[in-house]
């Protein structure tokens, strides 16, 4: 659920003008793909996670605080679990990730593929 918060804090950061730079996509792309293929450890999905968060705050900051407490908040939830998959369309800021599932380049109920370029990397870790 954390990428769903993330990919809707990119999406909202665009319709209220923020530049938000531009790998930010492929990484969230990324980040989904390798969620999908089970290959990759949490530690290595946390430390992508990580960084885009970083990022994403760095560049909502120029919103203020008070835009990026409700993000934080839904971050929070996230991560100890408790934003339900299925009711996602329930919280209005997560709106547009659940009606628009080809911002992942695939059709909703579709599994992704992982591509032949991407692999675990050996060493990798969460320093």
């Amino acid at each position: 659920m954390k990428w769903a918060v993330l990919a809707a804090l990119v999406i909202d950061l665009g319709r209220r003008g923020v530049r938000v730079p531009s790998d930010t996509n492929d990484q969230l792309k990324l980040a989904r793909m390798k969620i999908m293929s089970g290959c990759f450890s949490p530690c290595e999905i946390g430390c992508a996670f990580g960084k885009l968060e970083g990022q994403l705050i760095a560049v909502g900051s120029a919103l203020g605080e008070d835009y990026l407490r409700p993000w934080s908040d839904l971050l929070g939830q996230a991560m100890e679990g408790r934003i339900d998959p299925r009711r996602i369309s329930d919280i209005p800021a997560l709106e547009p990730i659940a009606n628009e599932c080809n911002w992942l380049a695939c059709r909703c109920g579709e599994t992704a593929t992982l591509p032949e370029t991407v692999r675990p990397e050996a060493g990798s870790s969460c320093s």
